[in-house]
């Protein structure tokens, strides 16, 4: 299955572009691009707003992010035809991790901001780190993927990061502040074990 997209392009609301955890993500997503974590136009960034979320856009560099970067989300459902489709607002389409993010969100209600990052030496660390893991890869986006991560979070019921297998590591927290710190405790156990 693929990821499909019901977009408008028409601007964010601007009252949701001044929640200043944007800007609390945007700084974090600088600092975790200085630090590697989030190398080139990998990773994504989001917070729950209301019914939906904010998350960065496609291609965007977390590092760079701008006021105009934020793709605001509110829906992901199946389709008739069999796809994932991702309903959202903003002059981008979002991430295609938008389905990660929506899968969080709607399995843990106190998950308020949720980094996903992609970095290399993962898989190979996790058992020897005791860093868990989803079992089985899916493509990004798919429902298979959404499946997988809703199985491993009935699994892993205190869990607050984990690799997503063969893709990255997903954190989540009640506040920006907490999921990217638990990020920075993931890089500190990559440091030790690698």
């Amino acid at each position: 299955m693929k990821v499909g997209h019901r977009h408008d392009d028409r601007p964010v609301p601007e009252e949701l572009l001044d929640d200043p955890r944007l800007t609390s993500l945007a700084d974090w997503g600088r600092r975790l691009a200085e630090s590697g974590l989030s190398p080139g136009e990998s990773g994504n960034l989001s917070c729950r707003i209301g019914e939906g979320f904010l998350i960065t856009r496609t291609g965007v560099p977390l590092g760079a992010v701008e006021r105009d970067d934020w793709v605001l989300v509110s829906g992901v459902e199946d389709a008739a035809d069999g796809l994932v489709v991702v309903t959202s607002r903003g002059p981008h389409e979002p991430s295609r991790d938008a389905a990660v993010h929506a899968t969080l969100y709607g399995r843990r209600a106190d998950a308020t901001a949720v980094f996903h990052l992609h970095v290399g030496r993962l898989d190979d660390l996790t058992d020897r780190l005791g860093v868990p893991a989803t079992a089985t890869y899916y493509p990004a986006g798919t429902r298979e993927s959404m499946e997988e991560i809703g199985r491993f979070l009935e699994d892993h019921a205190d869990a607050r990061y984990f690799v997503l297998v063969d893709h990255g590591i997903v954190a989540w927290g009640g506040s920006v502040d907490e999921s990217g710190s638990l990020v920075e405790e993931y890089q500190l156990l990559l440091a030790e074990g690698g």
